[in-house]
């Protein structure tokens, strides 16, 4: 780490930043712990920057606080890493566990019984009788079906 970088962050950021450029050996809970501190430290920085900008804006200075800039500048690249892990861990974990269900679904298929199908392609013998055969069928446009085609179309005539 540089001597700018010492001296911008506190010891306890120093040591994060310095475990973002070493995240092989952590587990995925540890990765998430690191990712929170991060976040929340810079989310710290930011309020202060903003605070400090209103403060200047009130007062009339003109004072830019590179300090905080390089401080926030070096928490967002190691959130960028730490985030960067911990996406390549879930993709990869994401695959292998498609993989087994891939694997788990052909055994499952495997030891099914055959799927029996009916033996013919129909269920019945066709459609169903007309229950009232005193009636016109509802296309008949003579004598016959008038009366029932008016009454389902406008009412009694």
């Amino acid at each position: 780490m540089s001597t700018s970088a010492k001296r911008v962050l506190d010891q306890n950021e120093q040591q994060w930043v310095e475990q973002s450029k070493k995240l092989d050996g952590m587990s995925h809970r540890e990765l998430t712990e690191l990712a929170r501190q991060l976040r929340s430290r810079r989310e710290r920085v930011q309020r202060m920057m903003r605070d400090r900008a209103r403060a200047a804006r009130r007062s009339g200075e003109n004072k830019p606080d590179t300090g905080a800039r390089e401080k926030k500048e070096l928490l967002v690249a190691a959130i960028e890493r730490v985030n960067a892990a911990l996406e390549a861990r879930s993709l990869s974990n994401s695959s292998s566990r498609a993989t087994e269900n891939l694997r788990e679904a052909v055994e499952r298929k495997a030891k099914a019984p055959a799927k029996s199908g009916p033996k013919s392609r129909t269920a019945n013998k066709g459609p169903a009788e007309t229950p009232n055969e005193k009636i016109a069928p509802s296309g008949a446009l003579h004598a016959e079906g008038m009366r029932a085609s008016m009454t389902r179309s406008t009412g009694n005539r």
